[in-house]
């Protein structure tokens, strides 16, 4: 895991700099603590930088890295699984190493097999490689963007950075909002390859990118979820089990690998219960869990935890956390995240990261499995609104809703009549994300800046419908519970989910995060699975809890599935105390322009005088923490982001350079 950064010429007027690039990556200094280096190609074509987390050949691996003719250069974020093979395979044909890390099997690869080699990787990456004999550049992501990379392209140049503040610490790259992406933002699209900030993109996950000498720019895509495939299982249910557990068992496997101690985050879900569980079968080694203990119940869980961690034996460490201690990590997640959030559990996520820090390089943890594997309410919601409405569907979905609200992802104001609205025709399919950028379009209409409003061009919901016929047009055949976790798969995943609670929280505090549920294998084997082995009747995640089965009691392997967020007495605090004070202030919304100065004190007046039980008080709830975070947003990567990268910054003193020696 590191930090990468750099400039690829594309016009020839204007060379590469090391100086500028070397700028860029003392921006993400903390993803790479432990050593930092930067090529100059001797043609000025390109200069890359690369800031270290040693895990792998701790001695031998160091970026950027060559081949033995110093005609290729790489730098590579996060991991390969399953290199050793590829290693013994490429030895046989001739190829003679010189690391033992993972780093130069692509290098290898590439010269094996040319730029499609990247079809063939299992891992989570982001990687820029330079062929110097052409000048061409190639430039990928794995298939769920597990590990970020942004990209802008100014005048002359391409350049690239593990997090936008590295581009935003370049000279040519202005400082701004873009309005259209915030608008839809705040409306819940996301889309796979935007970004809020003007003149900066990201390539989208399972693409990659290639520059000729030229300046041409392609892409490709080398990983998806294929829609054709959802649903496709023919064996048993039993043969399901054993299908998901030997993939899950292997993907755990191939992420216990490195020269570091590795440990696991555990709550009381299902989910880390089956990584911790996995952990323990394949691997005798002394490992540690990580707990966040929030002082509210029910959302602390370490006493659940604690069973689990004791069953297996493993070291438990839990992170007690409370109001006071989440008001004060806020703004640092939110430096780190470079987007907004309706909740405190990315700050939550941060602090348990930062605690895990002071004894390990890397974690294993259970993202992913609720979007593949069906585990959010929304789910069951669209599969309740997309079916001819009778008296026992009717009864079914009151009954839905009577234990299911907006802190579990679901919206109430959700119906089959917008529903079959927003189809348009019969036989189409709609994302439950489209209900919810619709009806957020509407009970946010008064709160909005109407300069912003402008920015869009037709409404979001019907933005992200037609984003997905062009993306993936076989999408919209699939039933809306499949459909539903698909576009999740490809939309909230990446830009909120695997950002906010994944990758930025964790290298904040210089953890690399391995996420088992998106092993290929696993995905492949989930998404093969019909609607009813993903959700029966009101249980979700059926497939975990039945290998969960095998290894703990049934009182663990039933727990109700709850999103995780931290508590709401956290937000109670944040709205009476400085963080409110400060930004929900008319300066700071006023300066950010994504809001009505006068509808947010308002909103605010409203929600501190409800009482804190209602559904449309945890609306208020989110909706008050993304105006916080938004003006944040905008305060500290627009306003004053040379200040800030002083405050939040490593200090580039503290990070020795390296040197290459390949």
């Amino acid at each position: 895991m590191c930090g990468i950064a750099g400039e690829i010429v594309i016009q020839k007027k204007s060379p590469a700099s090391a100086d500028r690039a070397l700028s860029m990556l003392h921006t993400l200094l903390h993803r790479g603590p432990d050593g930092k280096a930067v090529w100059l190609d001797p043609q000025k074509r390109a200069s890359l930088a690369h800031a270290r987390l040693s895990i792998v050949d701790l001695n031998g691996g160091t970026q950027p890295m060559h081949e033995s003719c110093h005609q290729i250069t790489v730098v590579f974020n996060g991991e390969i699984y399953g290199f050793e093979k590829i290693r013994e395979e490429l030895t046989q044909k001739g190829y003679r190493f010189r690391t033992l890390c993972d780093t130069e099997v692509l290098i290898a690869l590439y010269l094996q097999y040319g730029i499609e080699f990247v079809d063939r990787l299992e891992g989570e990456f982001a990687f820029v490689l330079f062929d110097g004999r052409n000048g061409k550049t190639l430039i990928a992501r794995d298939r769920f963007g597990v590990k970020p990379l942004y990209y802008s392209i100014q005048a002359d140049l391409f350049l690239f950075g593990s997090e936008i503040k590295a581009l935003l610490a370049h000279p040519m790259v202005e400082r701004r909002l873009d309005p259209e992406m915030v608008y839809r933002r705040i409306h819940g699209v996301f889309l796979p390859d935007e970004t809020m900030f003007a003149g900066i993109k990201q390539i989208s996950p399972g693409f990659s990118m290639c520059i000729d000498s030229h300046g041409n720019i392609t892409q490709r895509r080398h990983a998806k979820l294929d829609p054709e495939l959802a649903g496709t299982w023919k064996g048993t249910r039993q043969q399901a089990e054993e299908a998901f557990e030997d993939s899950f068992a292997k993907a755990v496997r191939e992420r216990l690998h490195g020269d570091v101690d590795i440990g696991l985050y555990l709550s009381g879900g299902v989910d880390s219960n089956l990584v911790a569980a996995a952990m323990r079968d394949q691997s005798s080694a002394d490992h540690t869990a990580y707990t966040i203990d929030f002082d509210t119940p029910p959302y602390g869980e370490a006493e659940q935890a604690a069973f689990t961690a004791k069953k297996f034996d493993f070291a438990h460490q839990v992170e007690p956390l409370g109001t006071s201690d989440l008001d004060a990590h806020f703004i640092r997640s939110i430096w780190h995240a470079e987007t907004f959030t309706a909740n405190t559990h990315g700050t939550a996520k941060l602090t348990l990261s930062a605690r895990a820090s002071q004894d390990i390089k890397v974690i294993l943890a259970g993202e992913g499995a609720d979007e593949i594997h069906g585990g959010y309410a929304q789910f069951r919601h669209a599969a309740l609104l997309s079916v001819t409405q009778n008296k026992a569907n009717r009864l079914a979905l009151k009954e839905f809703l009577s234990y299911n609200g907006a802190e579990d992802g679901v919206m109430s104001l959700a119906n089959t009549r917008r529903r079959n609205r927003l189809a348009q025709s019969s036989d189409l399919g709609i994302p439950y994300s489209a209900q919810r950028a619709e009806i957020l379009e509407l009970l946010l209409i008064g709160a909005v800046n109407p300069d912003l409003k402008k920015s869009a061009q037709t409404n979001v919901s019907r933005q992200l419908l037609d984003w997905l016929d062009l993306y993936e047009p076989n999408a919209r055949k699939l039933d809306d519970m499949t459909l539903s976790r698909f576009t999740t798969s490809v939309t909230d995943l990446p830009n909120y989910n695997l950002n906010f609670l994944g990758d930025r929280m964790e290298m904040g505090n210089h953890i690399e995060g391995r996420l088992p549920f998106l092993d290929k294998r696993v995905v492949d084997t989930l998404w093969q699975m019909p609607n009813h082995y993903h959700i029966d009747g009101d249980q979700t995640k059926t497939l975990i809890r039945s290998a969960l089965a095998k290894t703990l009691p049934k009182q663990v392997c039933n727990r109700y599935k709850r999103i995780f967020t931290a508590p709401r007495n956290t937000a109670h605090g944040i709205f009476h105390g400085e963080l409110a004070k400060q930004w929900l202030s008319r300066e700071a919304t006023v300066n950010a322009g994504v809001f009505r100065p006068n509808s947010l004190q308002s909103i605010l007046h409203l929600y501190r005088l409800l009482p804190k039980h209602l559904q449309l008080c945890r609306l208020l709830e989110n909706f008050l923490m993304i105006a916080i975070s938004v003006n944040l947003v905008h305060e500290l990567f627009i306003e004053n982001f040379d200040t800030h990268l002083q405050n939040f910054a490593l200090s580039p003193d503290k990070v020795p350079f390296q040197t290459v020696k390949q």
